[in-house]
């Protein structure tokens, strides 16, 4: 994908987004080659939201639907996306890239099988200039451009460590449990899953995750990977760690466990693409091309298109 010539449309379906920010946003945008658009309810503001549910609404179904709009960027995270999910557009006109994270989790949950769409778990616009660094901005810069990204060394938690391929899935763990039982819920059979949050107390995340495996939400997935945890913090006198708690959760799945992806809400951000193939191999996640998705190390022909 060359981005000279592509139009991005800029839309806030959640929280009120810092429109400074937004602003060194596009400006970076801009310098990239991009036309960029701006949905037209984005400077409005109801309650704790960037405008009226109806508002929201209008400007995701615009940027989704408008064929001229070819990569829409989610200005900020926060809340909201929740209720734009039930006006999604059947279908897509053209195929078209979404970018965003946390509360984003929730619309690409509703999106992972719609035919056209491409996902990137990335920086929000609001935060892409201003809140984090330029390995962040190179990943974005990466994934639209589909090149293959660098590997991401991590660190192992559990399990065995024999290779593990997979598709990429998961996101923000409060928002992946509040589409749990609905008809949004997250896909991740045969997925090698992220997982980030920020500001969930110790035992909030616990509960979380204890819904998402309840609804078998994580049935079938590959393996386990945690990035950042920003602010989650354990009690006073806790003699344990988050990842204790994770691995408390997660082990009865039997498949890996690891740690230390730069996924989330700290500075560096690193850009994903829901649906990718990759594999983890001594204590990496490696990313691969096309070629490499189509057959294994025997050149065996092998499927990772997600279940149905």
């Amino acid at each position: 994908m060359h981005l000279k010539g592509k139009t991005v449309g800029v839309i806030a379906p959640a929280g009120v987004p810092d429109h400074d920010d937004v602003a060194r946003g596009i400006a970076l945008l801009e310098s990239w080659g991009l036309e960029v658009r701006v949905g037209a309810h984005i400077r409005e503001r109801f309650r704790y939201f960037a405008g009226t549910h109806d508002a929201r609404q209008a400007d995701l179904a615009w940027a989704l639907t408008d064929p001229s709009i070819d990569i829409v960027w989610i200005a900020r995270g926060g809340y909201g996306c929740v209720h734009c999910l039930p006006a999604l557009p059947q279908a897509l006109p053209r195929p078209k890239t979404v970018i965003g994270f946390s509360d984003a989790t929730s619309l690409f949950c509703a999106m992972q099988h719609m035919p056209g769409a491409r996902l990137i778990h990335g920086p929000s616009l609001g935060s892409l200039a201003a809140h984090v660094d330029d390995a962040s901005r190179q990943s974005v810069l990466i994934a639209l451009t589909d090149s293959v990204a660098p590997a991401i060394t991590l660190q192992h938690l559990h399990g065995a460590r024999a290779p593990v391929s997979g598709r990429l899935h998961g996101g923000n763990i409060t928002t992946l449990a509040s589409m749990a039982g609905t008809r949004w819920q997250a896909d991740c059979r045969d997925a090698i899953v992220l997982l980030e949050d920020i500001t969930e107390l110790a035992y909030r995340l616990d509960r979380s995750i204890t819904l998402l495996k309840e609804s078998g939400t994580f049935d079938g997935a590959r393996a386990f990977v945690l990035g950042e945890f920003v602010r989650c913090a354990l009690p006073a006198d806790a003699d344990y760690t988050l990842h204790d708690i994770f691995v408390d959760l997660l082990a009865p799945y039997g498949v890996p466990v690891f740690a230390g992806a730069p996924i989330g809400h700290a500075a560096r951000n690193v850009a994903w693409t829901y649906g990718a193939p990759v594999r983890l191999e001594h204590e990496q996640l490696v990313f691969e091309s096309a070629g490499e998705a189509a057959h294994d190390a025997s050149g065996t022909l092998r499927s990772l298109a997600p279940a149905r």
